[in-house]
């Protein structure tokens, strides 16, 4: 199946034969979309000279999306005669509000500084799916495929946080606990009658966090720290509503996924803050990954699933340095190992382990003229990435040019992104009796134009940096 191409095409064989007996086009008409995202925040913080402080933070918000598809399945054989058509229409819906409130309090103890919060938060999610037959006279709807799922997130957590310099060292630790519970419905109809399954949720979590920092000198830093983090699966993935790539490929959601967990532990080195070498380590448990599967022995399905473990081991170097005063460089690199252990089911259990890196080179140069130009290269190695897939190598190119104007307060700029269009991704998922190829190739070709103008003649004050009370609820937004 070719998805990047405006037409995805399905060849389709009968084993043990590869030759191609029929093919599927399918095209996907969005006759109708909307998407709106509102936010409301409310922050109010107080400081003293005696170094306590207090912040809180009260946010809402909204997010609302629907779409319209119409889908054309077309079977033709070897020679292009049409075989079959079928036509299929899609209401989607989407409404989710985000509540929470923050509240962080902080003061001088012991020479040093403590820290301690309270967090509450609350995600509605509601979702509809309407899956048609389309007819000559009227569209059919299929029940089997069509339902509505209410997922409701009630997350508390507290924290305590503490921070202290002795002698050449910077010392900080803590740690958080959190308390998550949600319910989803799913309400559909079997045998003409209403059907409502619910799933329940509970679970309560500890995350420490540690980190030490040295000083040797004025110029080298030395760090290590510790942290146990959880990653939480997006929202649009836990809703079971089945998505048509075409007749033969779905992408289906998941209500049973369960958040992430992992332990990192990195050791970095700096040097004149022009050389970073840090290692890292990190230890997922219950990963969270996309998996193409079969389906009815003629289908396929993606799904993301909680499949099992997974090893990671990091080296990363940046670079910076002037080779002269009108050129400054910086370099990137990155080798990283994966060891995945993973199972789909009681009988496909896999082992996979793969090196891989990255690398790239940032070039800047000062130009006549009140002009800057940037090249940008990158290169990604074949690589491991969710639970058993495997990319091949890509590469990108970017330039662009930069020119000052109207007393400096104008800027136009010119760029041109991945400029012989190598960021195409390729990739192979496979295990016993199953291989799957996929192509794709998004819009990183790009030409941009653009032009800023600055009103101020001075400095402007920065924004205060701080997080707000559904910072992380809202990342889990599709």
């Amino acid at each position: 199946m070719e998805g990047g191409s405006p037409i995805p095409e399905t060849a389709i064989s009968t084993l043990p034969s590869l030759e191609m007996e029929e093919s599927l086009d399918a095209i996907n008409d969005y006759y109708g979309q909307h998407t709106a995202r509102y936010n409301f925040n409310f922050n109010y913080k107080y400081e003293d000279t005696l170094g306590r402080s207090l912040n809180i933070d009260a946010d809402y918000g909204f997010f609302d999306k629907w779409n319209k598809n119409l889908q054309s399945n077309t079977y033709r054989d070897q020679q292009q005669t049409i075989l079959q058509e079928n036509l299929y229409r899609t209401l989607n819906g989407i409404d989710i509000d985000l509540k929470g409130i923050k509240l962080d309090y902080g003061m001088n103890l012991w020479q040093g500084k403590l820290e301690t919060g309270l967090k509450y938060s609350n995600v509605a999610s509601r979702n509809n799916s309407r899956f048609y037959h389309v007819g000559a006279v009227a569209d059919s709807l299929d029940n089997r495929r069509s339902n509505d799922f209410h997922f409701d997130e009630h997350t508390s957590s507290a924290y305590v946080d503490y921070k202290r310099t002795l002698g050449k060292w910077s010392l900080q630790g803590g740690v958080r606990l959190e308390n998550s519970r949600s319910t989803g419905k799913l309400l559909y109809k079997e045998n003409a009658t209403d059907r409502e399954d619910e799933i329940n949720r509970n679970f309560t979590n500890l995350f420490p966090f540690f980190s030490a920092t040295r000083q040797f000198g004025e110029n080298q830093t030395l760090s290590l720290s510790y942290a146990k983090r959880i990653e939480r699966p997006a929202y649009a993935d836990l809703n079971p509503f089945i998505y048509m790539l075409d007749e033969l490929s779905f992408w289906q959601g998941n209500p049973f996924l369960s958040p992430s967990l992992t332990h990192r532990f990195t050791v970095l080195y700096s040097l004149k803050s022009a050389t970073v070498i840090s290692f890292n380590f990190a230890y997922t448990d219950q990963l969270n990954a996309k998996v193409t599967d079969t389906l009815d022995s003629d289908k396929i399905v993606m799904i993301s699933k909680n499949v099992g473990t997974q090893k990671h081991w990091s080296l990363a170097l940046t670079q910076n340095f002037a080779p002269k005063p009108w050129w400054d460089l910086t370099f990137n690199g990155l080798f990283y190992y994966i060891q995945n252990d993973v199972s789909f089911d009681a009988y496909r259990n896999l082992n996979l382990q793969q090196a891989a890196g990255r690398v790239s080179l940032i070039q800047a140069f000062k130009l006549p003229y009140k002009m800057k130009a940037e090249l940008a290269a990158v290169y990604n190695s074949r690589r491991l990435s969710g639970a058993n897939t495997l990319s091949r190598a890509v590469s990108q190119v970017d330039i662009a040019f930069q020119k000052l104007l109207l007393q400096d307060k104008a800027t136009v700029r010119f760029a041109i992104n991945d400029i012989y269009k190598g960021n195409q991704s390729k990739y192979t998922q496979n295990f016993p009796g199953f291989v799957s190829n996929s192509y794709g190739y998004y819009e990183s070709r790009q030409v941009r134009l653009s032009l800023s103008y600055r009103f101020s003649s001075g400095t402007t004050k920065a924004q205060r940096a701080r997080k707000s009370a559904l910072e992380s609820e809202s990342g889990r937004i599709p």
